[in-house]
């Protein structure tokens, strides 16, 4: 059974970055402020020791070349919820672990798989394309476009240095599925 995968740009991941930064930051800042201004030993005590497990991640992940275990955010997040157990804060660490699934599901790789049975397509959550509800799939200068029957469209830009895709196969492959899925046409005559 033929298919092809086909790795799609994620075009916000700066964004989601950006932004589970800032969380880390605001978090940083606020166990800053309980380190340095807590009435309780304890509180002092877990501030301090979440600040430096952050600022250790920290230099892992910015002056060695990244090590595999330390995967995206997860370690900051996990770091961030458990300063706030530590603090008895539990409602706090909804924040943190709601990035944390956030982020992982940001994250992900986004492949979509074209088989002679369905198109599998990276939404969250995944979804599953018939070939009869497609009437164009063209894949052309680094760009994906799937075009549906009830005149939705979908383009994307997709990853080449992941999985380079021969255009012209992954072309006439769907095509191929798209005659099998509209059936037997009838011929006309000309005269």
């Amino acid at each position: 059974m033929q298919q092809f995968e086909i790795v799609l740009k994620n075009e916000k991941t700066r964004l989601y970055n950006q932004l589970s930064w800032l969380i880390i930051i605001l978090h940083s800042i606020v166990f800053l402020y309980l380190s340095l201004f807590s009435t309780t030993r304890g509180s002092r005590v877990a501030g301090i020791t979440t600040l430096i497990l952050l600022a250790f991640f920290f230099f892992l992940s910015h002056y060695f070349k990244k090590p595999k275990w330390l995967a995206g955010f997860h370690p900051f997040f996990f770091t961030l919820m458990t300063g706030w157990i530590l603090m008895e804060q539990y409602w706090l660490t909804i924040i943190p672990f709601a990035f944390d699934i956030f982020n992982a599901i940001t994250e992900r790789k986004l492949v979509t798989l074209f088989s002679n049975k369905i198109i599998s397509y990276p939404s969250f959550p995944a979804k599953k394309i018939e070939w009869n509800e497609v009437s164009n799939i063209i894949l052309k200068d680094g760009l994906l476009t799937i075009d549906f029957k009830n005149n939705k469209i979908i383009q994307q830009h997709i990853e080449e240095s992941s999985n380079p895709v021969n255009e012209k196969e992954f072309n006439d492959f769907c095509k191929q599925q798209l005659d099998f899925a509209s059936g037997p046409r009838l011929k006309t005559n000309d005269s």
